[in-house]
């Protein structure tokens, strides 16, 4: 039955991020990334997390533990991918800023095609293949296909048929959760991640890159001024990443070299399936009023920055604070799941 779903897979992905998207679309105004790109400090910032800071820790990550050409560019892939569509649910359960990180996924994705190339001939060159190429077609298509249009339909679905919103939300991101679920039960019962293999120390590791990263991206954007509900979703934007983005290029550059493919799939696959715990706790504690990290207080966001205030809505439209009826006991009902 695992091997089935993992066979099903490729299916079953963009079907769920099209719910997913089409559900959080279905919350949202045009006013809201208007207030985005208005008051652009929160995409600045994310885009800084996701370029700099994040390539950046990741050599020094891989550097202090010494780690070997097979596990290493499987770290560098990890930090060149952008954030991934999981990572604008999570801010949308948690009540972040979910219009913020739809910008920054969608501006990063699309900025990929630029970055990546570069940041893997600076920081991975020797793994490479000589004359590699980006398939930038592929990344665009995904990201109009399973990004652009989706959200534009929910949109759509909130500014001309309201009276549907709610519904439409909550069972597209329910349907999302579920998928999720499917495909990560799949995952684990088919033996795509075989911690036994290659012993503790890659696993430890990748966790503990993985927490460091999320908790200094959450901490970073605190100290560049941002309010929690803006942290919450650039920490979860930097936490979860994009590993459609990263298989692909693992099956892309390494066909012909087996031995570091291994390790590199490991490290993608292991990063992918955990980041969805990283974002958890700073997700459950946005959501019941409390601030993003443990040792802060909580910083709320001025009525027109974010979904922490109620700013008027246009006519026809729900308030931020209204939209957050729509998915009440979502969270609850995925972790009475998990």
């Amino acid at each position: 039955m695992f091997a089935f779903i993992r066979d099903l897979q490729p299916y079953i992905i963009p079907i769920q991020l099209l719910l997913a998207m089409l559900g959080m679309g279905a919350t949202l105004s045009f006013r809201d990334f208007a207030k985005v790109f208005t008051q652009p400090k929160g995409v600045v910032s994310g885009l800084g997390l996701q370029w700099l800071f994040v390539p950046l820790l990741g050599q020094a990550f891989i550097y202090a533990n010494g780690m070997s050409s097979g596990w290493a560019v499987g770290m560098v892939l990890v930090t060149v991918v952008p954030g991934g569509a999981m990572s604008n649910l999570f801010t949308f359960l948690g009540r972040g800023n979910t219009a913020l990180s739809i910008s920054v996924t969608i501006v990063t994705t699309l900025g990929s095609l630029l970055t990546i190339p570069l940041l893997l001939r600076l920081l991975a060159a020797p793994y490479m293949p000589p004359d590699f190429s980006f398939p930038a077609l592929r990344i665009i298509r995904d990201v109009t296909f399973f990004l652009i249009i989706p959200v534009a339909v929910g949109m759509l679905i909130f500014r001309y048929a309201n009276r549907h919103a709610e519904w439409v939300s909550k069972w597209s991101v329910r349907g999302t959760i579920f998928l999720i679920l499917v495909i990560t039960v799949g995952a684990l019962g088919s033996g795509q991640i075989k911690i036994a293999a290659h012993g503790w120390a890659p696993p430890l590791q990748i966790v503990g890159f993985g927490l460091l990263m999320t908790i200094l991206s959450a901490e970073l954007s605190r100290l560049l001024g941002l309010n929690d509900a803006d942290a919450l979703a650039l920490s979860i934007e930097v936490a979860v990443r994009n590993g459609s983005i990263g298989l692909l290029l693992v099956q892309y550059f390494f066909a012909n070299n087996p031995a570091l493919q291994g390790q590199v799939m490991y490290v993608v696959l292991f990063y992918s399936g955990l980041s969805l715990w990283l974002a958890l706790p700073q997700l459950f504690r946005h959501r019941s009023g409390r601030a993003v990290l443990p040792w802060h207080k909580r910083r709320p966001g001025s009525p027109a920055s974010d979904n922490d205030g109620a700013a008027p809505a246009a006519d026809g439209e729900k308030s931020p604070a209204k939209r957050e009826a729509l998915e009440p006991s979502l969270v609850a009902e995925a972790n009475g799941q998990r």
